[in-house]
């Protein structure tokens, strides 16, 4: 299995994930690996709808980014993710504004350490 305290530093819980993935470590790698390659498509999505003000979009994604983490056990990231869906579906532009950046960075966060984990 992967680097498993690399996973854990990333704020994975490797226990949660498995579980998502009916305690098959095969299956997980293969969803983490899945996770790390959807990154750059979701993070260019998330980004543009940002720049487009496509708040619709921007929630729909944020929306999937908070599914497929909790699936790998990256709970911390899901919540983030939550508060930014539940952003967009309040209509609240300003904290959608205020909080993007640090989306952003913690997607990318995660997902660096996920790819340190995996090699």
């Amino acid at each position: 299995m992967s680097d498993i305290q690399k996973l854990k530093e990333s704020g994975i819980d490797i226990e949660e994930g498995l579980a998502c993935c009916a305690d098959d470590e095969e299956f997980y790698e293969e969803m983490l690996g899945e996770y790390v390659s959807e990154y750059r498509s979701g993070l260019e999505e998330l980004n543009r709808f940002y720049e487009e003000k496509d708040w619709k979009n921007y929630g729909i994604r944020a929306h999937t980014v908070k599914s497929t983490s909790r699936m790998i056990g990256a709970r911390s990231f899901s919540e983030t993710a939550r508060e930014m869906e539940s952003a967009v579906r309040d209509g609240n532009q300003e904290q959608i504004i205020a909080r993007h950046s640090d989306f952003i960075i913690g997607y990318q966060q995660l997902v660096d350490g996920i790819r340190k984990a995996l090699g």
